[in-house]
């Protein structure tokens, strides 16, 4: 067997070929949510005892549950669900997460959140009724979020601040769901391609986004926003149709096994 080339096949797929439809163990995720919001719950993450099934039943403040594996050069999928007839806030995903970056400055990622209906609300301001605020739109969307964002920026998909802490810049609306907003009790199937310059979103096998930029890698993540009983289930990744680059290290790996080889040729 030839290591080198089977190293330099390794590098092309960025180590995303390992194998096929690997079930998610949502055992091994963690939580983290963003500093508290005035009369808003911390999220509370119920993982299935079997890891393959996880349900946030708090209506609190945004909140993430992420994985233990990075999510570039991954095919991701699995089914999202409201099972209530309660409210009609935030549901959705991360990409390119990394620990700790509900508190980090140098925070960098996409934020794919689905809303059910409008609604105004000022989370810095007071409740609803006395402040109404900016606005939170309908629909699905890409949003790239970074630094630290404000409850009003999530909510709102915008940099309010303007004080270098960070926002939230909507980069898409999907094709179909981009005014249109979840339905209780109904399951949907999300897909992620997700590559160092390409992500591809599919909503029950209907492509939503098909997205061309520079994205940091880091892992994925379920995100809630103001919504309770929301269920994520059945999670699989596959090998993805974007190459990520080895690392420098690797690619040190990659140049002993090739020395070797030669070494060993020029023996025989």
């Amino acid at each position: 067997m030839n290591i080198f080339r089977n190293l330099a096949a390794l590098a092309v797929v960025g180590f995303a070929s390992g194998a096929s439809a690997a079930q998610v163990d949502l055992n091994t995720w963690t939580a983290e949510n963003y500093p508290p919001v005035s009369g808003f719950n911390g999220a509370n993450w119920n993982v299935a005892p079997d890891g393959s099934s996880v349900t946030q039943t708090l209506n609190g403040q945004p909140a993430i549950f992420y994985s233990d594996f990075n999510a570039q050069g991954l095919d991701a999928s699995g089914d999202l669900a409201v099972q209530t007839n309660n409210d009609d806030d935030f549901i959705g995903f991360v990409l390119g997460f990394d620990p700790g970056d509900t508190s980090n400055l140098g925070a960098d990622y996409l934020l794919i959140d689905w809303k059910q209906s409008n609604q105004s609300f000022n989370f810095s301001g007071g409740t609803a009724d006395l402040t109404p605020g900016g606005l939170g739109s309908i629909g699905l969307s890409v949003s790239r979020v970074t630094g630290i964002p404000t409850a009003d920026e999530l909510w709102q998909h915008e940099d309010l601040a303007g004080n270098g802490n960070g926002g939230v810049q909507e980069l898409a609306r999907a094709k179909n769901l981009g005014s249109t907003g979840w339905a209780n009790n109904t399951s949907y199937n999300f897909s992620f391609d997700f590559g160092p310059n390409n992500l591809v979103i599919k909503v029950n096998g209907v492509e939503e986004f098909n997205l061309a930029g520079t994205f940091e890698n880091g892992r994925m993540g379920f995100y809630n926003f103001s919504q309770d009983t929301v269920n994520y289930a059945a999670f699989t990744t596959d090998p993805g149709s974007f190459a990520v680059p080895l690392p420098a290290s690797a690619w040190l790996l990659i140049a002993a096994f090739g020395g070797l080889g030669l070494a060993k040729r020029r023996k025989s």
